[in-house]
């Protein structure tokens, strides 16, 4: 897996067109639409994204899985672990981290830096923040390089 990571509107999603483009062969009739055809977190299913090989908003994803979003139809060991009183469902994250690992390891997973910045007043928002960087950190660990990518330009981190 790649992992990239950035705050928004950084050009992470070009920058990973551009950067694997030759290596990820892609046919001239995605070319023509303008690229990569991503599996969006926000509004992805399980599934989809599941076994998307190019997902991006991975955060957003991780937002519905808190959220216990019913159009996500997520399995019950995944979404709504343990519930805290902020209402996040947490989930296992070392389960979601095998399990996207384990559909596709060669995906190429673009997700929003949000641990940055002032720390929410919304217990909910905090919960949001710290399971995200956490489950990024879980991926991190397993993924073959780690980019972070600040106005269109990538850093190899590992």
């Amino acid at each position: 897996m790649i992992l990239i990571i950035g705050g928004e509107a950084q050009g992470k999603r070009a920058f990973a067109e551009e950067k694997w483009a030759q290596s990820l062969n892609i046919s001239e009739k995605i070319k023509d639409r303008g690229g990569i055809s991503w599996v969006r977190g926000g509004l992805a299913s399980w599934e989809t994204f599941l076994q998307g090989a190019y997902v991006c908003e991975f955060h957003l994803f991780i937002r519905r899985l808190l959220a216990a979003d019913p159009s996500l139809h997520a399995p019950a060991g995944i979404q709504g672990g343990r519930k805290r009183k902020s209402g996040c469902c947490l989930p296992d994250r070392h389960g979601l981290v095998s399990k996207l690992l384990a559909a596709c390891p060669d995906r190429v997973l673009v997700t929003n830096e949000i641990g940055y910045g002032i720390v929410p007043l919304d217990p909910f928002e905090r919960e949001y923040r710290e399971e995200t960087g956490r489950i990024c950190c879980l991926l991190a660990a397993e993924a073959k390089e780690v980019w972070r990518v600040s106005c269109g330009l990538g850093q190899r981190i590992k």
